[in-house]
């Protein structure tokens, strides 16, 4: 279905109360079309159907297609960035809001991006569309209406402020809000709502997080509760079980919801990652294999009953406590795990680094830094020197 907007202008039949026929534009769109009123009002008479313009008989001709022209390059500039930029199609809305300026200045900033998010929500991933939702939720704390003429470099610093000391946000947390806040603005930016670019002069800093993993003896500790028959309530079974297998895989969450039996062949874990779209291959480790179901499962079957982050993140709680884990241990913790634990075994960073699905080494360098049982491994060469 072609999402293309193509657009005229037209005189209207209806006259106004002066007697005049009001001029529009009007845009179509997948068979649907919207009307713009302009600011333009003449006789029939006074109107070239063909050229779309007034008249030259009409004494204030030049003014009208003055205006008639800004609109059309208004119009068409909108359309051609939107299509050098590769975007989803606008909306008839979104076209009616940029020609009219609905909203700029006076209009409001979190209203227009709810509404852009909801109209490209099919080509956002489902994750990155509920944590931009949640991004305008934290932001309209804030500040209860936040308008298009608020987004200043002082309200940037303002928000930033307000999320380390009164929402107490480590400032990792704080720059991943400013990040979203930083796309909101550049959405704006394209369309015409915001005139200069607030975060010019920001600097968004990212500082490396403390990052908890188990050790190998946690790791071992866990999975002799499992293999063992220690773990008797079926619930924490089963999600110790995906943890344990994630341990193994480096798997992500979502990675390990989506996962299916076709994607394993010949003990070898071939997907597609859910937040970068890399594909990985995975070569299964013993214990890995161990936590599979049994090989009359259902190839399109799921390979885990994969349960919501907050239960899943209770649980393995409640279990490191009980085996005496002094540790947040959390679903995301068994990718830290693999990455450090498989350091710590000698796996070279750059197979670690294919393994988790990297596209750049130093973020796999970030695990290295912290092991430091391999830092004391590799300084023991030098006793042998």
């Amino acid at each position: 279905m072609n999402k293309k907007i193509t657009y005229s202008f037209l005189l209207k039949p209806e006259t106004n109360k002066n007697g005049h026929n009001p001029v529009y534009l009007r845009a179509f769109q997948s068979g649907k079309k919207i009307e713009i009123a302009t600011s333009i009002a003449l006789c029939e008479q006074d109107w070239s159907l063909r050229y779309q313009r007034v008249k030259k008989r009409n004494k204030l001709h030049e003014r009208y297609n003055t205006i008639l022209d800004a609109y059309d390059k208004k119009a068409l500039k909108l359309i051609v960035n939107n299509f050098v930029n590769d975007e989803a199609p606008l909306t008839l809305r979104q076209f009616k809001d940029h020609i009219t300026s609905a909203g700029q200045a006076e209009g409001s900033f979190t209203d227009y991006i709810l509404s852009y998010l909801n109209d490209n929500k099919p080509r956002l991933r489902l994750e990155s569309w509920w944590s931009y939702k949640s991004q305008i939720t934290k932001l309209l704390k804030f500040k209860k209406k936040v308008l298009f003429v608020d987004i200043t470099e002082k309200f940037i610093n303002d928000y930033h402020h307000y999320m380390i000391h009164e929402l107490g946000n480590n400032e990792n947390t704080a720059s991943k809000s400013l990040r979203s806040l930083r796309t909101f603005v550049n959405i704006s930016l394209r369309y015409g709502f915001i005139k200069n670019n607030p975060f010019k002069f920001i600097i968004i800093k990212k500082v490396d997080g403390k990052r908890d993993f188990l050790t190998s003896e946690e790791l071992n500790k866990l999975s002799q509760a499992y293999f063992h028959g220690k773990i008797t309530n079926s619930l924490e079974k089963e999600i110790l079980r995906y943890f344990l297998f994630s341990c193994y895989t480096g798997l992500r969450y979502s990675d390990l919801k989506d996962l299916k039996m076709s994607s394993i062949e010949n003990k070898i874990i071939k997907v597609r990652m859910h937040k970068t779209g890399y594909l990985i291959s995975v070569p299964l480790s013993q214990k890995a294999l161990q936590l599979l179901p049994t090989k009359s499962a259902i190839d399109s079957q799921p390979v885990f009953r994969v349960y919501c982050n907050k239960v899943t993140n209770r649980v393995l709680k409640a279990v490191s406590k009980e085996y005496d884990i002094q540790k947040k241990v959390t679903c995301h913790v068994a990718r830290h795990t693999f990455a450090t634990v498989s350091i710590t075994l000698g796996i070279p960073i750059e197979v670690v680094s294919k393994l988790l699905g990297h596209t750049n080494l130093k973020t796999t360098q970030v695990y290295a830094k912290i092991v430091d049982s391999v830092k004391e491994r590799e300084m023991e060469k030098w006793n042998s020197l």
